[in-house]
């Protein structure tokens, strides 16, 4: 699911099957390192619109790592994608540019396409994956910028509003974040009883973001989603 390659030569399948297996073989990561030539050659936006499938084919790793097969994971787009849906939905009298919102879900996880879904146990440390990530962003943005430096300006002060959580349509973003991956870990708890997956699944560990999450309005559909979860499963959380 993460990525990564040693030179120019870097094929599909390094993109999309694991960065940790080339990284010590580059001395410094960069975006043009991993995307295949057969894309690097191509000029915007058909370039930009084909490292976007990147994100539909990566599956979410914290997923696979806690059991769910792979066929059944969600990739990063997927989550990108109901985000976004969500955003469009805010009541206008919570006050926040429904716009902006969807343009940041859209954004926030959009260097993933390369840098791959890193978690805590993959041996790239924070500020390199953040790195990395900036990086990312700054490349499709200047790939973007000739075309239509409007759109190339709201890509990059999206992203970068998400990460210094500077105004309060990135901070509600950063629950809907958090939500978003429950409502994913309780639909794949829901679907365990159901037995379409393997009983040995426990994703359990992952409700600690509930507690994290601070606009009311999202606290309020993670309530209505707990108790959901408590009566499909006929379990309560502690």
């Amino acid at each position: 699911m993460t990525s990564s390659a040693s030179s120019l030569s870097a094929s599909s399948a390094d993109v999309t099957n694991g960065i940790a297996q080339s990284d010590g073989l580059t001395p410094r990561w960069t975006p043009e390192a991993v995307i295949p030539p057969e894309i690097l050659k191509l000029p915007a936006p058909l370039s930009f619109f084909r490292i976007l499938r990147f994100l539909k084919i990566q599956r979410r790793t914290g997923w696979l790592n806690h059991g769910i097969r792979v066929e059944n994971a969600e990739s990063i787009a997927d989550h990108m994608y109901r985000m976004a849906v969500m955003c469009l939905l805010v009541p206008t009298e919570e006050k926040l540019d429904s716009r902006k919102c969807a343009m940041i879900a859209l954004v926030h996880d959009l260097a993933e396409a390369l840098v791959g879904d890193l978690t805590p146990m993959d041996p790239v440390g924070a500020e390199e994956k953040h790195r990395r990530e900036r990086e990312t962003i700054l490349y499709l943005a200047n790939q973007l910028r000739p075309l239509n430096p409007t759109a190339s300006a709201e890509l990059t002060d999206c992203y970068f509003e998400y990460e210094g959580q500077t105004t309060p349509e990135s901070r509600f973003v950063k629950d809907l974040d958090k939500f978003e991956f429950l409502l994913q870990t309780a639909e794949y708890e829901m679907d365990v009883k159901a037995k379409i997956e393997s009983k040995d699944v426990d994703l359990k560990s992952f409700w600690y973001a509930r507690e994290k999450i601070m606009h009311p309005l999202v606290k309020q559909w993670t309530n209505q989603l707990m108790l959901e979860r408590t009566e499909v499963l006929g379990e309560e959380l502690t």
